[in-house]
This record gives C-alpha cells, structure tokens and sequence, in this order.
C-alpha cells in the first residue's frame, strides 16, 4: 500500500505519532498545524467527515476523532476510499490502546512510539486489497481468516473436473478470488440479477460466457457468503455438491465479524458513466454567442475546458473520451455535465446497436481483429440481440456482462455495427 506518512496529532497542533514507511517523517509542525486548522473550520461549518487536502504532487486523507486527527498522505492520483477505511482502524485501535495516555494533561509522545507495531500489522492487512479494490467492491478481513478461506478453496480445486473459485459476499463484494477478470466480472453482474431472490442451497448456471466446455457452480455458505466455482461441463451438479460439501461446513463456520465492505469509488459521480455517450441540443447560438449572458456564466466558471469538453460532445464520444480529451479529471467534467444538464443543453444518448455479420467477410475481418477468446464468448452470447431493438444496456443485463465491456467489444467490429438512437 503506497502510504507515504502517516500522522496523529492533537487538534491544538501537537503531533503524538508519525510513521513514514521509507525515510525520515516529511510532515513538520508548521504543516501539521495548517491541517489542524483546516480540520477546525471544517468543524466549525458542520463537515465533521473525512477530509481530503489536495496538493501538487500528494493529498492529506484525515477523519477527526474526539479531540484528536488521524491523517494519512498519499500520491494525489491514488484513489483514497480505501483509505477512509484504514484510518478508522487506526484511530480505533490508536484511541483504545492509548486511553491513560491521551488523557493526561500534557500528552508525552515518546509513550507512542509502541503504535509503529499497530500501524505496520494494520496496513499489511489492507495490502491484500490489491488492485482489484480500484475496480470491484471488495470485502477486507484479516491476513489469518483469509488463509483460511484459501485453504478451503485448494481443497475444492483439487477435485477432478473443478477450476477455479472465489467467496464473495451475498450483496457481491469479493472476499478472495482465483477467476480470472471476465469471470469475476461475469459473477458479479449475475449476483446482481438475483438482489432481493431468496436462492436455493446450491444451483448451476450452465449458459453463461465463460467457454462452451464449462458452467459455474453456486453454492451458499451461510447468510453473508456464497462460493462460485468454475467447473468443467460433465460434472454433475449432485456430485459437485457432494465432493465439496465438508469444505462449505468447514467455510461457512469462519468468523467474519471483523469483515469490512469497500465499495470502488467511480471515476465520475453516479450522474454519468464512463460508457455513456452524450448528445448536444441545438446550443452554439446561445453558448458561443459573445453576448449572450449564458456563454460568459458558462466561461467565466469552467474556462477552455469547459468549451473543449461542450465542442466534444458528439454524440460519439463517450464520457470516459471527454475526460481524455479535456484532461480533466472525474469530479471536474461531472460540474461541467451537470451543468449543461441542468440547462438543457446536452442529454444522454441511448444506443441500440445492429451487427450486420452474416456473410463470410464479417467472419475473416474476426480473425484479423484477433479478438482474445472471452471477448469472442461475449460476442457470440450478444449477436442474437443485436438487431436495433435492443439498447446496450438490455444486451449486457441479458448476457450478464458490464455495459462498458460490451461497447468496448462492440466498436472493434468498425463498421459492422450500425449504432441506432
């Protein structure tokens, strides 16, 4: 976990522990005073949340506790909601642990210098969090109970005709996995489809994207957990259940009270998603007029991003092209959207993709295209509803697959594939 300092200071501007990974401590009393004081007016005007000061190169992720600011810096780039999680570890452990101590009139930091031992175990545990927290909700337990779920799932892949596996949460947070991207991706969206079903003790789901000599095998651990297990295709779901049944007695009874759930945070607000595209109302008169009191609103709050992101807006773009073309980041290009929105000047397009690929030509251009075997799977299940009639969103809900995933597969067919609105 790239954490380069980590701080614990009184509210009066006192720092009580710091610990930096690699080197000598950065943070100096000057800086941990401004933090404080920021911390104070946030305070004051009711945001008592964890705060984010950004910076050129890092941001200061910190959540107040009673009397007392926990912070932890990180690379400006780094997404910092996993963070938010870390910090209230800390600060738990750190008020639970230093009780007598933070109590006294005047608080001695050399008594605190026992927490390196707390803060080194706390981030080697969220260090198992690893890229896959930036793109699938996650659920995080400590390093010795996800051994153990590791152990129950060798024993489940030593059996003949079974792949790989994963544990997720009922709700679809992963707990430990061994699928490869498009499968995990591929179960997520199926757990989805079941929200709010009540599901049998175990079931297969045989027509699914994951190749034509394989199913997945469901099977419910306890209230909280299934497991997903992919299997060859002549397994019989009876023996599935059969030859794994003591290792689910053996998952279901691990205690998961310390779980705790971190969802991705979105590259952009719920409002818009990278896949979406946007179209343009007729605005030029109104917004690139020099006179028209909307175009200097409009340029006096966003600038020449704002109009390169407004100029971008074709109706082809998608939002993720946007933020790539007006180097924006996500919460920037969401004002601007929101407020082109809320104007009535841009609305979002929907899509209705028809593949025209019966003939031989459609079948060579595949082969030069060289499209790897689980985007060809995907493309296979998605063919038969690509006929205009179907929007993207319904394609990718009926397959189970991510929308952004199916439009990606989709425009490599160039000009095989008519986009109707």
């Amino acid at each position: 976990m790239p954490v380069k300092e980590i701080l614990v200071l009184h509210k009066g501007g006192q720092p009580l522990f710091n610990f930096a990974p690699k080197g000598d401590p950065k943070l100096d009393t000057l800086m941990a005073g401004f933090i404080s004081a920021q911390a104070g007016f946030a305070q004051e005007i009711g945001e008592e949340e964890i705060q984010v000061v950004s910076f050129a190169e890092h941001k200061f992720v910190y959540e107040s506790w009673s009397d007392f600011l926990f912070i932890i810096v990180i690379q400006k780039t780094d997404d910092e909601h996993i963070y938010r999680v870390v910090l209230k570890e800390l600060a738990q452990t750190f008020v639970d642990k230093y009780q007598q101590e933070l109590a006294m009139p005047i608080i001695p930091s050399e008594r605190f210098l026992g927490f390196r031992e707390d803060v080194t175990r706390i981030l080697a545990k969220y260090d198992l969090a690893s890229t896959t927290s930036l793109l699938y909700p996650i659920a995080l337990l400590p390093p010795e109970t996800l051994q153990h779920f590791r152990r129950g799932m060798n024993l489940v892949e030593v059996h003949p005709g079974f792949h790989r596996t994963v544990v997720l949460t009922l709700d679809g947070y992963v707990v430990t996995s061994r699928l490869k991207s498009h499968e995990l991706e591929f179960v997520l969206n199926l757990l989805n489809t079941y929200k709010e079903q009540k599901l049998p003790a175990y079931f297969t789901v045989s027509k699914t994207i994951l190749g034509p000599d394989v199913k997945l095998f469901l099977h419910i651990l306890n209230e909280q957990l299934i497991l997903a297990v992919i299997v060859s295709k002549e397994v019989r779901e009876a023996s599935c259940a059969e030859h794994i049944a003591p290792t689910v007695q053996q998952l279901a009874g691990i205690d998961i009270s310390h779980l705790v759930k971190v969802a991705p945070s979105k590259v952009v607000s719920e409002a818009y998603s990278d896949h979406e595209v946007l179209a343009a109302n007729p605005i030029e008169g109104v917004l690139f007029s020099e006179d028209a009191q909307q175009a200097k609103e409009f340029r006096d709050r966003f600038g020449d991003a704002g109009l390169l992101v407004l100029r971008s807006i074709d109706g082809v773009a998608t939002v993720a092209d946007l933020r790539r073309r007006a180097g924006l980041d996500g919460r920037q290009l969401t004002d601007i959207l929101n407020f082109l929105e809320s104007k009535g000047y841009i609305r979002k397009m929907r899509f209705y993709p028809k593949l025209e690929a019966d003939d031989k030509r459609f079948l060579t251009y595949l082969e030069t295209v060289g499209l790897p075997r689980d985007e060809f799977e995907i493309l296979k299940q998605a063919m038969g509803f690509c006929d205009g009639g179907n929007s993207v969103s319904d394609i990718a809900q009926r397959i189970g697959i991510d929308q952004e995933k199916l439009i990606q597969i989709l425009r490599k067919l160039g000009d095989y594939v008519e986009w109707l609105t």
